[in-house]
């Protein structure tokens, strides 16, 4: 069912998005949680943008989260060849104050990292990100090149004031973020969190504890995409959802295509209630049948 923004804000007065959907939440208000040391406090539900469209639906489907409550949103300028921060960078011109704003670089060099960052910033149509994130960083000659290069460039944009935080993401071995989080003091890290990952290579078992106690922040991603390569889309997205945001992370960056997508999943977050360890152990199962690099490719080594 498909409302409109107008009547979406209408609901949220009222008692929640679900009173305009026909879903049984009662909440209108996303929880939010601190991230990890940093001063603010996230909507547990985050805007992914890999996918992004360029066009109207998109900026619609951005306002739509942010009137709803959503204030994370995560880009790259890897995702579509920057169409992400383009399209972002619409929304910034006019409600910069209304999200913290996170994006990424794939330079590994000082003088790369520098420089890409300047490039976001232009597209983005901001003088500051809140957070930058050393992307993938997935072997650790990767690592040790970003560690040795694009984290200097990074500090030096952060004292000139282009970003406040830095972060690192890694999709295939815990192993090499828990070595980066031991070895130099990332404000974050956003790594997958499905229920099948749980399987093969788990950032929960290791990694999140250990950032935890560091006071790191843990942004999750990816909760749903082996389940739509498996099944041939999610048809419910609602328990992949409450598996993750059940984990120890303190926001989940989701993707979309379609508006439909976020006016989806926004009732899911407003009536968020942790799964039960049983819950989380029947959704493990039935994820265990597509645990395989092959629908999990970001797990390819």
């Amino acid at each position: 069912m498909e409302i409109s923004r107008r009547d979406l804000l209408k609901a949220l007065t009222l008692g929640g998005v679900a009173a305009a959907t026909g879903s049984h939440a009662q909440t209108s208000r996303i929880p939010r949680r601190r991230l990890g040391k940093i001063p603010f406090e996230a909507s547990i539900l985050a805007l992914g943008t890999a996918e992004i469209p360029a066009d109207d639906e998109a900026l619609r489907a951005i306002n739509l989260a942010l009137d709803a409550g959503v204030n994370y949103i995560d880009t790259a300028p890897s995702y579509r060849n920057a169409r992400s921060e383009r399209v972002i960078g619409a929304i910034t011109e006019k409600r910069r104050k209304d999200f913290f704003l996170a994006t990424k670089t794939l330079e590994r060099s000082a003088d790369g990292a520098y420089g890409e960052l300047k490039q976001s910033l232009a597209r983005l149509k901001t003088a500051q990100v809140d957070l930058i994130q050393v992307h993938a960083v997935n072997d650790d000659g990767t690592l040790n090149q970003a560690l040795r290069g694009a984290v200097k460039g990074l500090e030096r944009a952060k004292k000139e004031g282009m970003t406040r935080f830095i972060g690192i993401t890694g999709h295939t071995r815990p192993e090499v973020i828990l070595r980066a989080i031991e070895e130099y003091p990332f404000d974050s890290v956003l790594v997958p969190v499905s229920a099948a990952d749980k399987w093969i290579s788990d950032f929960a078992s290791e990694v999140m504890p250990k950032a935890r106690a560091k006071g790191i922040a843990i942004i999750g991603m990816k909760a749903l995409k082996g389940v739509e390569r498996a099944e041939g889309g999610v048809k419910d997205p609602a328990p992949w959802l409450r598996y993750a945001l059940s984990l120890p992370i303190d926001t989940l960056t989701v993707g979309f295509r379609r508006y439909s997508d976020v006016l989806q999943n926004l009732p899911i977050a407003q009536a968020f209630t942790p799964m039960s360890p049983q819950e989380r152990r029947d959704l493990e199962e039935r994820a265990r049948r597509f645990a395989n690099d092959e629908t999990l490719w970001w797990k390819k080594r």
